[in-house]
């Protein structure tokens, strides 16, 4: 019965609520500039992530809801938390995108190894997100070769977002012209009131909330095997939080930009 709202198939991948709303790629990431350290307007898609997906029991008929037992109505909740938690994290990735990186590199307010240090793998992590169809959202598969694909991406990216900051922070100060467009950038209102400097660590913030979650929909599933391969993917997403832990302890932060540049080369 549970079907018709859901289909879980771990630890290939977990299928959620049905969503003909927009889910944003890199190749829908487009703006033109309008100044020398303006902020263009973000693509239409972009606006249109600002609208939540709708709730899964706006989805289900009154008797389909009715029918539900309390168990498994709690499960629907969380699997329902996970896919609106997955659409708002793309939505602030695709803010890092289309608001700072891209007009940054077209502004020429830094350099390439600046941009790859700050915002490593960005259109990657964004793809790995917003894996979708019309119907269906998918998580990023935790296990496998995708699983490992998954942990290179994410800890590139963590791994460097100290630099990243403290890097922006000098920046700041040195530099006016970049000041001013950080400034500008952080006063949109897709921001939400945080700063880039809030923004950048959301990958790892992230990461952390996969094994809770997936836990708890393991809690409330009754079928023993669909329950061990939920429990099975949250565990293989502990352990890539592990690494990515480790790999952020493991890298220097006081390497200048050119060796960030060549650390990321090094990765591919």
């Amino acid at each position: 019965f549970i079907m018709a709202f859901h289909s879980v198939c771990f630890p290939r991948c977990l299928r959620l609520l049905p969503w003909s709303g927009p889910v944003l790629c890199p190749a829908c990431l487009h703006s033109t500039p309008e100044g020398p350290v303006s902020v263009p307007e973000p693509d239409p898609r972009l606006q249109e992530l600002e609208s939540d997906p709708p709730n899964w029991k706006d989805l289900a008929s009154p008797e389909a809801l009715a029918s539900l037992k309390k168990k498994e109505t709690k499960r629907q909740e969380v699997i329902n938390e996970l896919f609106t938690t997955e659409h708002a994290h793309v939505r602030m990735l695709s803010v890092l995108q289309v608001i700072f990186a891209k007009p940054l590199e077209r502004e020429e307010l830094v350099t390439a190894p600046e941009l790859a240090t700050i915002f490593p793998s960005l259109d990657e992590i964004i793809e790995l997100h917003s894996k979708c169809s019309c119907k269906e959202v998918f998580v990023t598969r935790f296990g496998g070769t995708e699983g490992e694909w998954f942990q290179k991406l994410t800890a590139r990216f963590c791994s460097r977002q100290s630099w990243a900051l403290d890097h922006i922070k000098t920046k700041q100060k040195k530099e006016p012209r970049f000041n001013a467009f950080i400034q500008e950038a952080e006063s949109k209102p897709q921001c939400r009131r945080l700063q880039l400097k809030d923004i950048i660590p959301i990958e790892m913030q992230r990461l952390t909330k996969y094994p809770l979650l997936l836990e708890n929909i393991a809690k409330s599933t009754e079928d023993p095997v669909e329950k061990a391969d939920i429990e099975k993917s949250a565990e293989c997403c502990r352990k890539i939080l592990n690494h990515v832990n480790e790999e952020d302890e493991g890298l220097s932060l006081s390497v200048s930009p050119a060796t960030e540049w060549q650390l990321v080369q090094e990765l591919d």
